[in-house]
């Protein structure tokens, strides 16, 4: 995708008044941080709601103004296709094998607040909600269960099969 990188409406996630635009390595009263280079940063933090809906709505709106979004987020719950290759997508800025140093996402655990590294930490507890990335990989995969009419029907790659097993498997 050759997207444009820069939200149409003005700075990055700039719809969120409680991201935090500087990062000094640790989080204090804030999990959401967007730094100079536009990394996502999300880990730990006191005195703030355990929900999960939150991080999914601040990545989700990530991938869409970074040009890396598959489709609206209604879209994926619908598609099982679309739904792993969103998956793919957020394992892909995760890793950090040389990629690009910019728009990229960083997850920390809940309880050490040390980085999860890529997609082998996953099933650790992380960001601020303290579930693991696989819990809710796999509960947005139960909902497109439901919703996806041709689920059982639609014919995956050989790399979706993978990123579904990564998840499916705990």
């Amino acid at each position: 995708m050759n997207a444009p990188r820069v939200p149409p409406a003005g700075k990055l996630l700039g719809g969120f008044p409680f991201i935090s635009r500087t990062f000094e390595g640790k989080f204090k009263e804030n999990p959401y941080v967007l730094d100079a280079d536009a990394n996502l940063f999300i880990g730990p933090a006191d005195n703030v709601s355990r929900d999960e809906h939150v991080a999914i709505e601040v990545i989700y709106h990530f991938l869409a103004q970074t040009g890396r979004a598959v489709g609206p987020f209604r879209e994926l719950l619908r598609d099982r296709e679309k739904l792993l290759r969103s998956f793919a997508v957020v394992d892909g800025i995760r890793s950090e094998e040389g990629g690009p140093e910019e728009f990229n996402l960083h997850l920390f655990g809940t309880y050490d607040g040390e980085p999860l590294q890529g997609w082998h930490d996953d099933e650790l507890p992380a960001g601020p909600c303290g579930k693991s990335v696989n819990e809710l990989k796999r509960r947005l995969y139960e909902i497109c269960m439901r919703m996806d009419k041709q689920f059982s029907e639609r014919s995956l790659s050989a790399e979706l099969r993978e990123i579904e097993a990564r998840f499916i498997a705990h």
